[in-house]
Protein backbone atom coordinates (compact mmCIF):
# COMPACT_ATOMS: atom_id res chain seq x y z
CA UNK A 1 0.00 0.00 0.00
CA UNK A 2 1.32 3.18 -0.80
CA UNK A 3 2.56 5.76 2.35
CA UNK A 4 0.39 8.40 2.12
CA UNK A 5 2.79 10.69 4.28
CA UNK A 6 5.74 10.11 1.85
CA UNK A 7 7.71 13.00 0.98
CA UNK A 8 8.11 13.24 -2.53
CA UNK A 9 9.88 15.96 -4.22
CA UNK A 10 8.78 17.16 -7.80
CA UNK A 11 11.11 19.08 -10.39
CA UNK A 12 9.97 19.81 -13.33
CA UNK A 13 12.67 21.27 -16.02
CA UNK A 14 11.68 23.76 -18.58
CA UNK A 15 13.67 25.39 -21.43
CA UNK A 16 11.57 27.67 -23.27
CA UNK A 17 13.16 26.28 -26.31
CA UNK A 18 14.09 23.08 -28.17
CA UNK A 19 18.18 21.68 -28.53
CA UNK A 20 19.00 22.39 -24.70
CA UNK A 21 19.13 19.02 -23.24
CA UNK A 22 16.26 19.29 -21.57
CA UNK A 23 15.42 14.81 -21.80
CA UNK A 24 19.82 14.65 -21.31
CA UNK A 25 19.17 16.35 -17.92
CA UNK A 26 16.03 14.37 -16.61
CA UNK A 27 17.37 11.37 -17.78
CA UNK A 28 20.66 11.17 -16.34
CA UNK A 29 20.11 13.36 -12.68
CA UNK A 30 17.52 10.90 -12.40
CA UNK A 31 20.02 8.14 -12.70
CA UNK A 32 22.64 10.45 -10.38
CA UNK A 33 19.72 10.49 -7.84
CA UNK A 34 19.19 6.51 -7.74
CA UNK A 35 23.07 6.26 -7.34
CA UNK A 36 22.39 8.17 -3.92
CA UNK A 37 19.59 5.56 -3.24
CA UNK A 38 16.63 7.70 -4.13
CA UNK A 39 13.73 6.22 -5.56
CA UNK A 40 13.54 8.31 -9.11
CA UNK A 41 10.22 8.16 -11.54
CA UNK A 42 11.17 10.89 -14.77
CA UNK A 43 7.99 11.55 -16.42
CA UNK A 44 7.75 12.78 -20.21
CA UNK A 45 5.63 15.58 -20.24
CA UNK A 46 6.60 16.35 -23.96
CA UNK A 47 3.09 15.70 -25.34
CA UNK A 48 4.25 16.33 -29.04
CA UNK A 49 7.90 15.27 -29.20
CA UNK A 50 8.36 12.17 -26.41
CA UNK A 51 11.81 10.86 -26.38
CA UNK A 52 13.31 10.39 -22.47
CA UNK A 53 12.86 6.48 -23.15
CA UNK A 54 15.75 6.77 -25.93
CA UNK A 55 17.86 8.78 -23.71
CA UNK A 56 17.56 5.89 -20.85
CA UNK A 57 17.90 2.95 -23.42
CA UNK A 58 14.14 1.60 -23.66
CA UNK A 59 13.61 0.88 -27.24
CA UNK A 60 9.87 1.13 -27.05
CA UNK A 61 7.91 1.81 -23.71
CA UNK A 62 5.20 -0.78 -23.74
CA UNK A 63 3.01 1.35 -22.06
CA UNK A 64 2.67 5.33 -21.99
CA UNK A 65 0.58 8.52 -21.20
CA UNK A 66 -1.77 7.92 -24.63
CA UNK A 67 -2.65 4.87 -22.86
CA UNK A 68 -3.45 6.31 -19.35
CA UNK A 69 -5.64 8.50 -21.00
CA UNK A 70 -7.44 6.71 -24.09
CA UNK A 71 -7.90 3.39 -21.76
CA UNK A 72 -9.03 5.21 -18.76
CA UNK A 73 -6.74 3.48 -16.43
CA UNK A 74 -7.14 4.67 -12.76
CA UNK A 75 -3.80 5.01 -11.33
CA UNK A 76 -0.48 6.12 -13.08
CA UNK A 77 1.40 3.38 -11.75
CA UNK A 78 -0.34 1.22 -13.91
CA UNK A 79 2.11 2.70 -17.63
CA UNK A 80 5.23 2.91 -15.42
CA UNK A 81 8.46 1.30 -17.29
CA UNK A 82 11.22 -0.49 -16.25
CA UNK A 83 14.44 1.07 -17.17
CA UNK A 84 16.86 -1.72 -16.22
CA UNK A 85 18.26 0.82 -13.28
CA UNK A 86 17.90 -0.10 -10.21
CA UNK A 87 15.21 2.08 -8.20
CA UNK A 88 14.07 4.07 -11.56
CA UNK A 89 11.05 4.11 -13.02
CA UNK A 90 10.19 6.06 -16.37
CA UNK A 91 6.32 7.32 -17.55
CA UNK A 92 6.64 7.61 -20.89
CA UNK A 93 5.17 10.49 -23.48
CA UNK A 94 3.18 10.29 -26.38
CA UNK A 95 4.45 9.55 -29.63
CA UNK A 96 1.69 10.53 -31.63
CA UNK A 97 1.91 14.58 -31.78
CA UNK A 98 -1.76 15.30 -32.45
CA UNK A 99 -3.40 12.93 -29.97
CA UNK A 100 -2.74 14.84 -26.93
CA UNK A 101 -0.19 17.86 -27.47
CA UNK A 102 -3.00 20.35 -26.02
CA UNK A 103 -4.97 18.58 -23.80
CA UNK A 104 -7.82 20.12 -21.94
CA UNK A 105 -7.78 21.54 -18.86
CA UNK A 106 -9.52 18.83 -16.81
CA UNK A 107 -7.45 16.21 -18.68
CA UNK A 108 -4.34 17.87 -18.04
CA UNK A 109 -5.17 18.02 -14.00
CA UNK A 110 -6.02 14.36 -14.07
CA UNK A 111 -2.37 14.00 -15.32
CA UNK A 112 -0.51 16.24 -13.17
CA UNK A 113 -2.98 15.11 -10.32
CA UNK A 114 -1.65 11.27 -10.89
CA UNK A 115 2.20 12.33 -10.97
CA UNK A 116 2.02 13.91 -7.50
CA UNK A 117 0.87 11.01 -6.07
CA UNK A 118 3.67 8.74 -7.13
CA UNK A 119 5.43 7.07 -4.79
CA UNK A 120 8.84 8.47 -5.27
CA UNK A 121 11.54 10.20 -3.33
CA UNK A 122 11.85 12.33 -6.33
CA UNK A 123 9.52 12.96 -9.66
CA UNK A 124 11.51 14.69 -12.47
CA UNK A 125 8.85 16.28 -15.44
CA UNK A 126 10.71 16.84 -18.47
CA UNK A 127 8.63 19.39 -20.09
CA UNK A 128 7.96 20.36 -23.80
CA UNK A 129 8.98 22.92 -25.32
CA UNK A 130 7.66 26.78 -26.18
CA UNK A 131 5.47 29.11 -23.73
CA UNK A 132 2.14 27.50 -24.25
CA UNK A 133 -0.30 27.70 -20.92
CA UNK A 134 -0.25 23.69 -20.75
CA UNK A 135 3.69 23.80 -20.46
CA UNK A 136 3.48 26.51 -17.92
CA UNK A 137 1.12 24.38 -16.08
CA UNK A 138 3.03 21.48 -16.13
CA UNK A 139 5.89 23.73 -14.57
CA UNK A 140 3.89 24.72 -11.75
CA UNK A 141 2.98 21.14 -10.80
CA UNK A 142 6.66 21.53 -8.88
CA UNK A 143 6.65 24.61 -6.41
CA UNK A 144 9.95 25.02 -7.23
CA UNK A 145 10.89 24.15 -10.89
CA UNK A 146 13.99 24.01 -12.72
CA UNK A 147 14.88 26.18 -15.67
CA UNK A 148 17.91 24.76 -18.12
CA UNK A 149 19.78 27.31 -20.06
CA UNK A 150 22.58 26.65 -22.44
CA UNK A 151 25.03 29.85 -22.79
CA UNK A 152 23.86 31.76 -26.05
CA UNK A 153 21.56 34.70 -26.97
CA UNK A 154 18.63 32.75 -27.97
CA UNK A 155 18.46 30.34 -24.73
CA UNK A 156 18.53 33.40 -22.50
CA UNK A 157 16.55 35.24 -24.29
CA UNK A 158 13.85 32.72 -24.39
CA UNK A 159 14.01 31.88 -20.64
CA UNK A 160 13.59 35.06 -19.72
CA UNK A 161 10.58 35.08 -21.99
CA UNK A 162 9.68 31.65 -20.47
CA UNK A 163 9.82 33.19 -16.39
CA UNK A 164 7.73 36.31 -16.84
CA UNK A 165 5.32 33.96 -18.65
CA UNK A 166 4.81 31.80 -16.24
CA UNK A 167 4.92 34.19 -13.20
CA UNK A 168 1.80 35.85 -15.15
CA UNK A 169 0.23 32.47 -15.83
CA UNK A 170 1.08 31.31 -12.02
CA UNK A 171 -1.09 34.77 -10.87
CA UNK A 172 -4.03 34.18 -13.44
CA UNK A 173 -4.46 30.98 -11.74
CA UNK A 174 -4.47 32.59 -8.33
CA UNK A 175 -7.10 35.70 -8.57
CA UNK A 176 -10.75 34.97 -9.75
CA UNK A 177 -11.10 39.26 -9.74
CA UNK A 178 -12.52 39.85 -13.05
CA UNK A 179 -10.66 43.12 -13.64
CA UNK A 180 -7.16 41.57 -12.15
CA UNK A 181 -7.41 39.03 -14.53
CA UNK A 182 -7.82 41.04 -17.58
CA UNK A 183 -5.32 43.38 -16.76
CA UNK A 184 -2.78 39.86 -16.54
CA UNK A 185 -3.91 39.31 -20.12
CA UNK A 186 -3.07 42.52 -20.98
CA UNK A 187 0.17 42.26 -19.48
CA UNK A 188 0.63 38.96 -21.22
CA UNK A 189 0.94 40.79 -24.75
CA UNK A 190 4.97 41.96 -24.29
CA UNK A 191 3.60 45.18 -26.65
CA UNK A 192 0.39 45.87 -24.35
CA UNK A 193 -1.22 49.80 -24.35
CA UNK A 194 -0.36 49.61 -20.27
CA UNK A 195 3.73 49.39 -20.54
CA UNK A 196 3.59 46.37 -18.29
CA UNK A 197 7.10 44.16 -19.25
CA UNK A 198 8.05 42.46 -16.08
CA UNK A 199 6.02 41.03 -12.84
CA UNK A 200 7.29 44.14 -10.60
CA UNK A 201 5.29 46.26 -13.73
CA UNK A 202 1.86 44.33 -13.06
CA UNK A 203 2.28 43.77 -9.37
CA UNK A 204 2.40 47.68 -9.74
CA UNK A 205 -0.79 47.78 -11.12
CA UNK A 206 -2.47 45.27 -9.74
CA UNK A 207 -2.07 47.17 -6.05
CA UNK A 208 -3.78 50.07 -7.95
CA UNK A 209 -6.44 48.16 -8.75
CA UNK A 210 -6.58 45.78 -4.99
CA UNK A 211 -4.23 46.02 -2.67
CA UNK A 212 -5.40 42.83 -0.90
CA UNK A 213 -4.77 40.88 -3.82
CA UNK A 214 -1.72 42.84 -4.61
CA UNK A 215 -0.21 41.79 -0.61
CA UNK A 216 -1.37 38.34 -1.95
CA UNK A 217 0.39 37.86 -5.01
CA UNK A 218 3.84 39.80 -3.43
CA UNK A 219 3.68 36.80 -0.39
CA UNK A 220 3.56 34.74 -4.04
CA UNK A 221 6.97 36.50 -5.48
CA UNK A 222 8.92 35.51 -2.44
CA UNK A 223 7.41 31.77 -2.00
CA UNK A 224 7.74 30.64 -5.25
CA UNK A 225 11.67 30.31 -6.07
CA UNK A 226 12.55 27.87 -9.25
CA UNK A 227 16.06 26.80 -9.71
CA UNK A 228 18.62 27.07 -12.77
CA UNK A 229 21.07 24.73 -14.48
CA UNK A 230 23.40 25.77 -16.93
CA UNK A 231 24.43 23.26 -19.39
CA UNK A 232 26.78 22.77 -22.36
CA UNK A 233 29.01 25.15 -20.63
CA UNK A 234 32.27 25.52 -22.12
CA UNK A 235 34.24 27.12 -19.43
CA UNK A 236 34.07 28.77 -16.50
CA UNK A 237 32.69 32.22 -17.62
CA UNK A 238 29.68 30.02 -19.52
CA UNK A 239 29.47 27.94 -16.10
CA UNK A 240 29.02 31.06 -13.87
CA UNK A 241 26.00 32.79 -16.37
CA UNK A 242 23.58 31.47 -13.92
CA UNK A 243 24.73 34.33 -11.41
CA UNK A 244 24.25 36.88 -14.00
CA UNK A 245 20.71 34.98 -14.55
CA UNK A 246 19.81 35.17 -10.81
CA UNK A 247 20.58 39.20 -10.68
CA UNK A 248 18.76 40.18 -13.92
CA UNK A 249 15.80 37.71 -12.04
CA UNK A 250 15.89 39.31 -9.15
CA UNK A 251 15.86 43.09 -10.49
CA UNK A 252 13.28 43.16 -13.47
CA UNK A 253 11.27 40.20 -11.93
CA UNK A 254 11.73 40.49 -8.32
CA UNK A 255 12.23 37.05 -8.29
CA UNK A 256 14.70 34.96 -5.97
CA UNK A 257 16.44 32.30 -8.65
CA UNK A 258 18.48 29.54 -7.24
CA UNK A 259 21.47 28.53 -8.90
CA UNK A 260 22.13 24.84 -8.85
CA UNK A 261 25.42 24.80 -10.96
CA UNK A 262 26.37 23.81 -14.38
CA UNK A 263 27.09 20.96 -16.69
CA UNK A 264 29.88 21.14 -18.78
CA UNK A 265 29.72 20.34 -23.00
CA UNK A 266 30.92 17.41 -23.72
CA UNK A 267 30.54 15.82 -27.55
CA UNK A 268 29.97 12.44 -25.94
CA UNK A 269 26.69 13.36 -25.26
CA UNK A 270 25.63 13.64 -28.75
CA UNK A 271 27.05 10.51 -29.25
CA UNK A 272 25.18 8.72 -26.11
CA UNK A 273 22.34 10.08 -27.75
CA UNK A 274 22.85 9.45 -31.17
CA UNK A 275 23.60 5.36 -29.64
CA UNK A 276 20.38 5.50 -27.83
CA UNK A 277 22.20 4.71 -24.32
CA UNK A 278 22.16 6.49 -21.12
CA UNK A 279 25.16 8.85 -21.09
CA UNK A 280 26.18 7.41 -17.47
CA UNK A 281 26.17 3.72 -18.57
CA UNK A 282 28.99 5.07 -21.23
CA UNK A 283 30.81 7.75 -19.37
CA UNK A 284 30.17 7.24 -15.70
CA UNK A 285 33.73 9.04 -14.71
CA UNK A 286 33.24 12.25 -17.21
CA UNK A 287 33.30 15.28 -15.76
CA UNK A 288 29.61 16.22 -17.19
CA UNK A 289 28.35 12.99 -14.89
CA UNK A 290 30.31 14.70 -12.25
CA UNK A 291 28.71 17.93 -12.41
CA UNK A 292 25.03 15.68 -12.77
CA UNK A 293 26.56 14.53 -9.48
CA UNK A 294 27.26 17.32 -7.92
CA UNK A 295 23.57 18.84 -8.80
CA UNK A 296 22.12 16.03 -7.02
CA UNK A 297 23.38 16.10 -4.42
CA UNK A 298 21.74 19.54 -4.15
CA UNK A 299 18.68 18.19 -4.78
CA UNK A 300 18.75 14.86 -3.02
CA UNK A 301 17.45 17.07 0.13
CA UNK A 302 14.84 18.27 -1.72
CA UNK A 303 15.74 21.55 -0.63
CA UNK A 304 17.85 22.56 -4.10
CA UNK A 305 21.30 24.26 -2.35
CA UNK A 306 23.05 26.36 -4.48
CA UNK A 307 26.16 26.36 -6.39
CA UNK A 308 28.74 28.87 -5.09
CA UNK A 309 32.05 29.97 -6.30
CA UNK A 310 35.11 28.06 -5.15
Amino acid sequence: MQEENKERHIWAIAGGKGGIGKSFVTANLGIALCERGKKVVVVDADLGGANLHTLLGVPQPPLSLDDFIRRGMRNIKSILTETGIPNLHLIAGVHDILTLSNPKQGLKQKIMRHISSLDADHIIVDLGTGMSPHVFDFFLISENGIFLVTPEPTSLENIYRFIRGVFFHRWLNMTANKKIKKLIETAMDSNNSEGIKTPVDLLAQVEKVDKETGTIFKKGMSAFRPRLIINQARNRKEAELGFAVRSVCRKYFGLELGFLGHILYDHNVYLSVQRGRPFFADYPSSDVAECIRDIAVRLSDGKGLEWSLS
